[in-house]
């Protein structure tokens, strides 16, 4: 307790010390004769006691010898001198120095004892205080307030270092009002990197944090607080080393609860964004098909009159009925879309060949693949697989017709079925000119397109369509450029097909 009080307190408690003896042989140099010397020797244990209750260990070990000294010099005869006449007083010397040495140190432990239950009761009720503060923050700006206001009144000033995470590095966002240096950022990732405290007390006094204290959440080390004390008293800093490290564990913990907060927050207003996008594609679909259908049929009509109409009129009916079909088309996609992502598209998965999908698909695109050399290889032992025939069959379609639009006139398309270890795994590809290389990823984003400004019609749902499917049959699906052209490959599940049963003969 003495070791880490400023010299100057040190010195005034010793000096408190000194007065009291010398007050107890004042008070006591009269009544000499009157007093019996055991009784004296009660006074002046009794001033040691009081130097060790209200002063400390330190002083109270002085006035137990002091008041040996003055015993002997004022009382024992004879008087005014440190002989002794009377060997007996030896005795009662040294049981005086023992009991005034004993009674220090218990008296002392005891007041030593009872400060650090009160500073811990203190400590206690502030850190109670702050993390009640700390539970209605909802950002780290009012973490970042709320542990300022804390530590000022411990006369030290704080950095909030956060971690990100997000990059292929960590960096740092700093809150508070001192900004570090570079020396300073370095003990910073010191301490997160290594999860440890790491002091510098060869800064103290600079104005600079000397002491780094990582933020350990949970499940990860949060960031640092970085402390500048505002003297430069280095031991007043490590007495409250205890009080420190549990505020830096309050604030990983409010941290981490902030980022939470802020990533379910998020997540939510996204679920809530997609559910509003997708009732508003189902709502739509539903409300423009009726009047396409109709528009389809009329221009039909218009078309197939008889007598027939002038031919620019027949013309101008087809291309009305071309362009109501591709509107038709367009909202049965995003009809399609809606339900696979709002998951209320039922799939009537069965095992069947896959050879017969492949055969529906072709036949539909015929005069769509016209101007294509169509190759198709598939293994001749392919094995019956679980899925829906007609989910399926639009997956199909949309490659196909990709592959289509974006390659030319006579150029090769592609369809290749291979069984690698549990999955059927299918590649459409084309000869053409790939897919921009820094957007594959992105392309099965909805309204999504191969290029910024194609010229292909088109409206970037066909392979969002594919994606939903493909992953609805628990399987997965990519884009990739290959030389010369490009290739979208998905995967379906092998399982164990049901064993057929033999036909009895007749």
């Amino acid at each position: 307790m003495d070791v880490i009080l400023p010299a100057r307190r040190r010195g005034a408690r010793y000096l408190l010390a000194t007065l009291l003896c010398i007050v107890t042989t004042l008070a006591t140099a009269p009544l000499r004769e009157l007093l019996d010397l055991a009784n004296i020797v009660m006074l002046f244990l009794l001033t040691v006691f009081v130097s060790a209750a209200w002063l400390g260990r330190g002083p109270a070990v002085m006035a137990a010898f002091l008041g040996v000294a003055l015993f002997d010099f004022f009382f024992v005869p004879p008087h005014l001198s440190f002989a002794v006449s009377d060997a007996q007083y030896l005795v009662t010397f040294a049981v005086m120095l023992a009991v005034g040495l004993i009674t220090s140190h218990l008296t002392a432990l005891l007041s030593e004892r009872t400060e650090e239950a009160r500073a811990r009761e203190h400590e206690t009720h502030a850190l109670y205080d702050l993390a009640r503060e700390l539970g209605s923050a909802l950002a780290v700006p009012q973490v970042t307030e709320i542990a300022r206001r804390f530590l000022d009144r411990l006369t030290l000033d704080m950095t909030l270092l956060v971690a990100d995470t997000s990059g292929k590095t960590v960096s740092f966002q700093e809150y508070g009002g001192r900004h570090l240096n570079e020396l300073g950022r370095n003990f910073a990732r010191s301490a997160y990197d290594r999860a440890t405290i790491v002091e510098a007390d060869s800064l103290a006094g600079m104005g600079m944090a000397i002491a780094f204290l990582p933020l350990v959440g949970p499940t990860q080390v949060l960031g640092v607080l970085a402390l500048a004390p505002r003297s430069d008293d280095v031991e007043q800093l490590r007495s409250q080393r205890s009080l420190l490290e549990a505020v830096a564990s309050l604030l990983a913990i409010t941290i981490e609860r902030v980022r939470y907060a802020d990533s379910a927050q998020h997540s939510e207003l996204q679920v809530a964004a997609e559910r509003l996008r997708t009732s508003i594609l189902s709502s739509l679909s539903h409300d423009l098909r009726t009047p396409l259908t109709s528009l389809v049929g009329l221009a039909d009509t218009l078309a197939q009159r008889q007598p027939p109409l002038p031919e620019s009129a027949c013309e101008t009916a087809g291309i009305i009925r071309d362009q109501a079909r591709a509107m038709h088309h367009l909202l049965s996609n995003l009809l399609e879309m809606a339900r696979l992502q709002a998951g209320n598209m039922p799939l009537n998965k069965e095992w069947q060949a896959f050879e017969e999908v492949v055969g529906s698909s072709t036949r539909l695109l015929a005069g769509v693949l016209a101007g294509r050399r169509v190759e198709i290889e598939l293994p001749p032992d392919l094995p019956l697989v679980f899925f829906d025939a007609v989910l399926l069959e639009r997956v199909l379609c949309n490659l196909l017709e990709n592959a289509v639009k974006y390659s030319r006139d006579g150029a090769r398309i592609r369809l290749v079925g291979e069984i690698r270890e549990a999955s059927l795994e299918i590649a459409v590809d084309n000869d053409g000119a790939g897919f921009p290389a820094d957007r594959t990823e992105q392309l099965f984003d909805l309204f999504a397109r191969g290029e910024q400004e194609p010229a292909v019609a088109g409206t970037g749902l066909g392979l969002a369509i594919c994606k939903a499917i493909v992953v609805a049959h628990g399987g997965t699906i990519v884009a990739e450029n290959r030389p010369g052209g490009a290739c979208v490959r998905f995967t379906l599940p092998l399982g164990t097909p049901p064993a057929m049963e033999d036909e009895e003969s007749p």
